[in-house]
């Protein structure tokens, strides 16, 4: 087998066994075959190069994504001081590894190179919004799309046409401007945002797919999961209903509202049959600042 085959055997390998979570039996055979490997000095070499040139593109990543976390950090103190509360609850990030990368680029028929990954991947940077309310993930969603030195590339809405297995949630690739000393950048970034209830369904969903080790016994899983999705989703509509009751909205302000509604979510509005007004309005100039959470 010739250096090059041993490197990409390693590679693949370690690729297979992160990103298809496969159980710890196979997880432990994956890792005594790449560490008992005999590495030539070309695959050493290699591997040196790899690291270095994927450092130098993911620094970049790892830039936009914290001016992105900086920013959804600004925008969610400046909400607090017009409005006298947090719609962020939390904000979560994470960067993909490089060989969760390169087996995207497999399933995607790219090829194995570092110019591929800057051109086909869009979430190698990845932020998750956590909010309290549904109407908090539209209105979020409303006020990136007017930053100007901001581009919201694509929505992905699965909170209004949840997924089959009931998965909820609003994805966003955005890309956001990152400075460096000879140049500028618009660099995409992943933003998932979902409330409370959407990150605990999607946490146990996790759990239940890549972690349980055996069969539950006499439980349905999927139709279980299915099942607590629609139910949190009707608890939620009920409980936007009463937030929005508590913001004691005027009734100029819900005109303007519902005409600020038509630039997302119409598809939300037929649905539920009511406007989701996704720029609450300002307060006033001499409204006194709120504590803290």
């Amino acid at each position: 087998m010739s250096s090059a085959d041993s490197l990409e055997d390693i590679r693949l390998s370690a690729a297979r066994a992160y990103n298809k979570n496969v159980d710890d039996v196979s997880q432990e055979r994956s890792r005594k075959l790449t560490q008992s490997r005999m590495l030539t000095e070309n695959d050493i070499d290699a591997l040196a190069v790899l690291e270095y040139a994927a450092q130098d593109i993911l620094m970049k990543y790892h830039a936009a994504m914290r001016q992105m976390e900086v920013r959804l950090e600004t925008l969610d103190q400046d909400l607090k001081l017009r409005q006298r509360r947090n719609p962020i609850h939390h904000v979560e990030s994470r960067m993909k590894s490089i060989p969760s990368i390169f087996e995207k680029l497999e399933r995607y028929g790219k090829s194995s190179t570092l110019e591929a990954m800057e051109e086909h991947i869009m979430d190698i940077a990845g932020l998750r919004v956590i909010v309290s309310y549904i109407q908090d993930a539209y209105d979020i969603l409303h006020y990136l799309k007017h930053q100007d030195d901001l581009t919201v590339v694509t929505v992905k809405d699965y909170i209004t046409s949840p997924k089959p297995n009931g998965y909820r949630s609003l994805h966003l690739i955005v890309r956001i401007p990152v400075y460096f000393l000879d140049k500028k950048e618009d660099i995409p970034v992943e933003i998932q945002i979902r409330t409370i209830a959407m990150d605990f369904w999607a946490s146990l969903e996790h759990d239940l797919k890549y972690k349980a080790l055996r069969m539950i016994e006499g439980v349905d899983a999927p139709a279980e999961l299915k099942e607590c999705s629609r139910i949190i989703e009707q608890v939620e509509e009920r409980m936007q209903v009463l937030a929005s009751a508590l913001e004691g909205r005027s009734p100029q302000a819900h005109a303007v509202d519902e005409a600020r509604t038509r630039t997302v979510g119409e598809d939300y509005l037929m649905r539920h049959g009511a406007p989701r007004p996704p720029a609450p309005p300002r307060a006033p100039e001499s409204a006194p600042l709120a504590g803290s959470r």
